[in-house]
């Protein structure tokens, strides 16, 4: 869903289409690391999950003139590398175990593949979602929920109170919650930060 008051993603694809570099630039800063997570939660070889989130952006690139929305281009992405993890898998399972029937193995991987993508798309909202926090209480909920340190490490940090940090993250998850109410991903968002609460 597009946020009002924001540029239009699709504008950035429309550009992309053309061959504007600043456009692919623009995905790349967007969904770079996006892509590179979902790549490393697939594989175990971390070197292989970067290559094929790299691949995933080349391609795109050599294929530019194939997408016309922002949609088109994160399928294409979340596509291109899932089918490359797919591949790795199946060259490490082939050196392992050149024998065996891995179809029931295929469908619990892809299973877990859409549910990676799933997690990414809802952390990538609930970032941006974050990122619109005023910036000590988007500090405080990133030193906090994401980074995982303690109160008093916070506070030491950014040198104001135990209370204020508590204060301050309690609110900043109310405020992330408010922004992400009435999109598609909110249930799943929910689930997500209520584990970052813990």
């Amino acid at each position: 869903m597009k946020e009002e008051g924001t540029i239009s993603e699709d504008a950035y694809a429309v550009r992309l289409q053309q061959g504007d570099e600043l456009a692919f630039r623009y995905v790349m800063d967007r969904y770079f690391a996006i892509i590179t997570g979902f790549t490393k939660r697939i594989l175990s070889d971390k070197a292989a999950a970067e290559d094929i989130a790299e691949e995933s952006f080349i391609k795109l690139w050599q294929h530019h003139v194939n997408v016309s929305t922002f949609q088109s281009i994160k399928a294409f992405l979340y596509i291109t590398a899932k089918n490359g993890c797919l591949n790795q898998l199946r060259q490490e399972k082939n050196l392992e175990r050149r024998h065996q029937d891995y179809s029931t193995r295929m469908d619990q991987e892809m299973n877990f593949i859409e549910n990676e993508i799933i997690r990414a798309e809802v952390k990538a909202e609930i970032y941006k979602a974050v990122s619109l926090l005023p910036g000590k209480m988007q500090q405080v909920f990133r030193l906090g929920f994401i980074e995982g340190l303690p109160n008093r490490e916070i506070a030491r940090l950014l040198g104001i109170s135990v209370n204020t940090i508590k204060a301050q993250k309690s609110r900043a998850m109310e405020l992330v919650k408010e922004k992400l109410q009435g999109k598609d991903i909110y249930p799943v968002a929910i689930i997500l930060l209520s584990l970052l609460n813990k």
